[in-house]
């Protein structure tokens, strides 16, 4: 077999300076006013800090309160969460003013309500249901109390998935009604936005906002306690986590109520539990035979916990050709429907038309969402600038620069949409979704993302004790870009040098994981580095980084047909110092699947204690339309490329149990395998890499996709946002 050393043409000062001078050196932006009142009258107010809940809104702490059987009125039911753009959320009454209580009655259009929510945008208000209720309903609208002026959007969210949108509606709008399905579902978001044109006079009332048909208990039971082992009855669906926080996974007979059986961390520093929720499935069809449903409704394929699931209208055929994929090889499946009837859909149908306000400053601690865009490169679309914790759920940003950047932040960014756009200035690249120096605590969960430089995180400076360290959990990303703008609309021939996440010189985090996010990046549509960068990055000996269950498909050159030194990837490790105090260390990297990523799967080139093993590599070398990647490399490296041997401080780099088929083409055109490049590592510590094919086609690597993203429902895991 032919070997080729991996190029690499990147310098430590060429990744490092820049990126802190980038981040260090932003002017200042004209933001949405986060000051006081600001001389508007009274009811215009919304400019200052939002306000958060602080109980229950019954006098209780912080979680739902039992629900009766039958119809309740949610202004009687404990909320698990609550935030409101000004003011405190009003049970029974209208926003009113900064005040509690200080609201009126609730008045859509002439016509009074005795129960509801008075909300003031930005609000999100948080219900758990435990899949007791079958339906919620309201009636919506600005306040009858600031006239015809105002304007929020109003949308429900059912477990994370957005379930109804009202479009923008203003004080002079008509009264909408919402009746829609949440049975089954464990959590109800009530989300009020602003419309994208700043929260003046965003008065929004729940009117008689009341969820229907609730049981009085919950169909979930307890099976285990956090690190416990159960077991079930033949097939069935467990959930584990907390309050509304949850992972589902299909078990068979026996499983551990573990963050590692579950592939994830749902409620980060709460203690957690697994329960076995009770379903009802209809088989449809046995493999090969066809079925009917009624209208459309979602059908699943396969056996055990392997699944590949399809919305299905009238009829389908119960085989691999119509869910476009085996789920579980060699093992007699079948198709099964739920018997809950599909939610009705929204009315109206949701806008897809999205107004976005200025860029905005955050100064205060809460949860936001909205929607930003910055015109200016040196503008973020959200700006962080307190270290108090910061909630950004359901946001819509777009901009040349940054979309997030901030210092010393504590930052959840969850179900949130952002999009890059080409800075127009020549030698300009635009920026990253997250950029965050002096990182106290990170959370990145269900998001997508497109055209950006992807998430930087540079430092850590959190207290693992209290539970803050780094997530980055089944995100969308898709096209990391990095080119150079020509100022003229396109992009120059060259890019800087981004990643989908680079951790730079984050020392001795724990509890740190980046997993289930799918990450695709087309040829001539992007350009980066790695897509997984460990810079000067380490977890601790009794907590390692762990990087597992991830698709990465595609790391290119700007022009990846004719550009032969290229030398990004899918994950590098021990990248930067050869020095104790500062080279990385303490990384593990499994159950990925890597496709197409040009110069190497995963390297390690420096540091010590990485670990990679039990991932899936392949690549066909070619672009889709044919051509030949150019800096085409190798699967898997090892190579003491940083000099750590030299330093002292190379030990412990394992690579095993991997499959790898990565192929390489000869000057005349013939094909080889080059899978695996160890240079620097022994048979004791690099063992059993075997060919996963025994060649790749462009074929074989949509294949491998199909398999992660079948892998990925089978696990219980929704990838992008809700």
């Amino acid at each position: 077999m032919t070997h080729s050393s991996p190029a690499r043409f990147r310098t430590a000062s060429l990744l490092l300076i820049p990126l802190a001078l980038a981040a260090c050196s932003q002017a200042p932006s004209a933001p949405k006013a986060s000051a006081a009142n600001g001389g508007k009258t009274a009811l215009a107010d919304g400019v200052g800090a939002p306000w958060v809940a602080k109980d229950n809104g019954q006098n209780g702490k912080l979680g739902a309160l039992a629900l009766s059987s039958g119809d309740n009125q949610l202004s009687n039911v404990g909320w698990a969460s609550a935030t409101s753009g000004w003011g405190p959320v009003e049970l029974n009454t209208s926003s009113g003013e900064s005040n509690g209580g200080d609201g009126r009655t609730i008045t859509l259009n002439g016509a009074t309500y005795s129960t509801g929510l008075g909300v003031h945008s930005n609000s999100t208000v948080t219900y758990s249901l435990g899949g007791q209720c079958s339906t919620f309903a309201s009636d919506i609208g600005v306040d009858d109390e600031v006239g015809s002026i105002g304007s929020v959007v109003f949308q429900v969210w059912a477990d994370g998935v957005k379930i109804y949108d009202s479009g923008t509606m203003t004080g002079s709008s008509a009264t909408k009604s919402v009746n829609v399905g949440i049975a089954g579902k464990s959590e109800l978001k009530l989300v009020v936005t602003d419309a994208g044109d700043g929260n003046a006079y965003d008065h929004a009332d729940w009117a008689n906002a009341r969820v229907l048909s609730c049981s009085s208990s919950s169909s979930t039971t307890k099976i285990a306690d956090e690190y416990g082992n159960f077991t079930v009855s033949g097939t069935q669906t467990v959930r584990y986590g907390a309050d509304t926080r949850w992972l589902t996974k299909t078990v068979t007979n026996s499983g551990s109520c573990t963050n590692a059986f579950f592939g994830g961390d749902p409620a980060p520093g709460v203690t957690k539990a697994c329960y076995v929720v009770a379903t009802s499935a209809s088989k449809l069809a046995d493999e090969y035979g066809n079925f009917t449903v009624s209208g459309t409704q979602t059908v699943r394929y396969g056996a055990d916990t392997r699944w590949l699931t399809k919305t299905v209208t009238n009829s389908g055929s119960c085989t691999n050709a119509f869910f476009g994929g085996d789920p579980a090889p060699g093992v007699t499946k079948a198709c099964y429907i739920d018997s809950t009837a599909p939610a009705p859909a929204p009315s109206p149908a949701p806008s897809t038309t999205i107004t976005y306000g200025a860029p905005l400053v955050i100064t205060k601690g809460g949860t936001y969402t909205g929607n930003y865009q910055s015109t200016d490169p040196n503008v973020p679309a959200i700006t962080v600038r307190t270290s108090e914790p910061v909630v950004i759920d359901g946001a819509n940003l777009k901009g040349p620069g940054h979309l997030i950047q901030g210092f010393s932040m504590d930052l959840t960014v969850r179900n949130t949409k952002g999009y890059g756009v080409n800075p127009n200035v020549n030698g300009r690249n635009v920026g990253r979704f997250i950029s965050s120096e002096s990182t106290i605590n990170l959370n990145v969960t269900n998001n997508y993302f497109e055209g950006t430089g992807g998430i930087y995180v540079r430092s850590f400076v959190g207290n693992t004790g209290a539970g803050q360290t780094i997530k980055i959990l089944r995100n969308s990303a898709k096209n990391i870009d990095g080119r150079f703008s020509n100022g003229a609309g396109g992009y120059q021939n060259d890019f800087y040098r981004v990643q989908f996440v680079q951790f730079n010189s984050v020392r001795n985090v724990a509890n740190a994981e980046i997993a289930w996010n799918q990450v695709i990046n087309e040829p001539y549509k992007s350009a980066l580095e790695e897509n997984i960068n460990m810079y000067e990055t380490t977890g601790t000996p009794s907590s390692r980084i762990k990087i597992h269950d991830n698709l990465i498909w595609g790391a290119y050159a700007p022009d990846p047909a004719n550009t032969s030194g290229y030398a990004g990837g899918g994950i590098l490790l021990g990248d930067g110092s050869s020095t104790l105090s500062l080279t990385g260390g303490w990384v593990d990297v499994y159950n990925n699947t890597i496709i197409s990523t040009t110069n190497e799967g995963t390297g390690i080139a420096g540091g010590h204690d990485h670990n990679v093993y039990n991932n899936r590599y392949v690549s066909s070398g070619l672009l889709p339309d044919g051509r030949k990647i150019a800096a085409q490399n190798v699967g898997l490296y090892v190579w003491d490329q940083q000099g750590s041997i030299s330093g002292g401080v190379w030990a412990n780099n394992t690579v095993h149990d991997n499959q790898v088929t990565w192929m390489r083409y000869n000057s005349d055109g013939t094909t080889f395998l080059n899978n695996t490049w160890f240079a620097n590592c022994t048979a004791a510590l690099c063992y059993n890499n075997t060919p996963l094919y025994s060649t790749a086609t462009l074929s074989t690597e949509t294949t491998e996709f199909n398999l992660w993203k079948s892998r990925a429902s089978a696990a219980g895991q929704t990838i992008g946002t809700n």
